[in-house]
C-alpha cells in the first residue's frame, strides 16, 4: 500500500504547557479516525476555554461595579472630609477672636481697675479708713484684689457692679475659650477617623485593581490558548483532507485493478502518464435518479460533496488516476458511466445548477 509521507504536528492542551509530538501516518481509515478524534478533543478544550472565558468576564463585570461603587464611596468621605476641614477652619478662626476678645476684655479690666484705684484714693482723701486701702492695696492679684474689694463695705453700689461685671466678662470668655478648645478636639479626631476609613477604602480599592488586572491577565492566556487550538485545529482539517484524498486515491487504485482484471488484460493501461487528451466534458451530480452516491471506485459522493471526482472511460483514461482538468483542477479519475465512451468524461459537481451551468464543454485532460 502507498504511504504517503509522515506529517508531524503539536496538540496544545489548554492549561497544560506539555506539547507533545504526534506521528500521523495518513494511509488508512484508522488514522483518519484518531484524526477525527484529535480534532474532537480539541473542540473540547476549546469550548472549555470558552466558558472559563465567560466566567473571567462575568466576574470582570462585578469587580468593574465594585469598583465603581468604591469610587463612589471614596468622593463621598472626601466630601466630608472637606466639610470637616471647612469646620475646623471656622472654629480656629472663632478661638482666634475669641483671644482677641479676651485681649480687649484684658486691657478693659486693666482700665477699670485703674478707675476703681483712683476711686480708693479719692475715698482716702474724704476721710476713709486708711486700713481698707491697705486691704486693698495688699491683693496680690487681681482675683484676690476683688476678693478684697468686695468685703469693703464702704464701696459704692457702681463700684461693687463694675467688679461683678468684670468677673463675669471674664468667665464668659474663658468658658467659650474652653468650649472652642473641645470642638476643636473633637473635630481633629473626627478628621482622623475619616482619614483611616478612607485609606481603607482606598486600600480596598487597589485590592479590586489588582484583582482585575490578574482576571485580564487570565483572559488574555485563555484566548492565547484559544488561539493556539484553532490554529491546531485548522492544521488537523488540513491533514484529514489529505487522509481522505488519500484513502480515495487508494481505493481509486484498487478499484481499477478489479476493473482491469474483470476486463481480462490483467494489465494496466500503459504510457498514459502525463499524456494530454482534448475531450467532451458534461457533469453530473450525486443526486441522479437512481444513482446510489458511491463511485465506481468507492467514492462517497454525498458525504463529500466538494470532492473533485470525474466519470471516464477506463480504456482511456485510467481509473483511479490523478488529473488535471481545465477550468476544474485536479481530480481522481474514480467513476465510469455508460455514456462516458471514448473521449468523454463527466466531472461532479454538488448541485443540479452547477450542472446546468457547466453544460457542455471542450477541453483538455492531462493524465499525472
Amino acid at each position: 500500500m502507498r504511504k504517503l509521507t509522515a506529517i508531524t504536528f503539536a496538540v496544545t492542551v489548554l492549561f497544560g504547557s506539555t506539547i507533545n509530538s504526534v506521528q500521523v501516518f495518513a494511509d488508512s481509515k484508522d488514522d483518519l479516525q484518531d484524526i477525527q478524534k484529535q480534532r474532537q478533543d480539541i473542540k473540547n478544550n476549546l469550548s472549555g476555554a470558552q466558558a472559563k472565558i465567560a466566567d473571567v468576564m462575568a466576574e470582570i463585570d462585578d469587580l468593574n461595579e465594585e469598583i465603581q461603587r468604591v469610587n463612589e464611596e471614596i468622593s463621598q468621605k472626601q466630601e466630608v472630609i472637606d466639610q470637616t476641614d471647612n469646620k475646623i477652619q471656622g472654629t480656629v478662626q472663632e478661638i482666634g477672636k475669641l483671644q482677641q476678645e479676651i485681649a480687649e476684655l484684658q486691657d478693659d479690666i486693666k482700665k477699670r481697675q485703674d478707675i476703681l484705684e483712683k476711686r480708693m484714693s479719692s475715698y482716702q482723701k474724704t476721710g476713709g479708713s486708711i486700713s481698707y486701702l491697705e486691704v486693698l492695696f495688699g491683693a496680690q492679684s487681681f482675683t484676690d484684689f476683688i476678693s478684697r474689694a468686695a468685703i469693703v463695705s464702704t464701696i459704692t453700689d457702681s463700684d461693687s457692679e463694675l467688679i461683678d461685671q468684670l468677673d463675669s466678662d471674664i468667665k464668659t470668655v474663658e468658658e467659650k475659650k474652653l468650649e472652642s478648645l473641645n470642638k476643636l478636639d473633637q473635630l481633629n479626631e473626627m478628621r482622623k477617623e475619616q482619614e483611616e476609613n478612607l485609606a481603607a477604602i482606598q486600600g480596598k480599592k487597589q485590592a479590586n485593581e489588582n484583582s482585575k488586572h490578574k482576571l485580564e491577565k487570565k483572559q488574555s492566556d485563555l484566548l492565547t490558548n484559544i488561539n493556539e487550538l484553532k490554529s491546531k485545529d485548522s492544521n488537523l482539517a488540513k491533514v484529514e483532507s489529505d487522509v481522505k484524498a488519500s484513502i480515495a486515491a487508494e481505493e481509486a487504485r484498487k478499484a481499477r485493478e478489479l476493473e482491469q482484471k474483470s476486463s481480462g488484460t490483467g494489465q494496466p493501461i500503459k504510457n498514459v502518464k502525463g499524456k494530454t487528451i482534448t475531450v467532451t466534458a458534461t457533469a453530473y451530480t450525486a443526486s441522479c435518479e437512481g444513482c446510489s452516491g458511491v463511485t465506481k471506485t468507492g467514492i462517497n459522493l454525498k458525504a463529500n460533496p466538494n470532492a473533485k471526482v470525474i466519470a471516464v472511460d477506463p480504456s482511456v483514461i485510467p481509473l483511479g488516476s490523478v488529473v488535471y482538468v481545465e477550468g476544474y483542477g485536479y481530480a481522481i479519475a474514480g467513476d465510469v458511466g455508460s455514456a462516458i465512451k471514448g473521449n468523454r468524461i463527466d466531472v461532479f459537481v454538488s448541485s443540479q445548477a452547477k450542472a446546468l451551468k457547466w453544460g457542455v464543454k471542450k477541453l483538455k485532460v492531462t493524465i499525472q
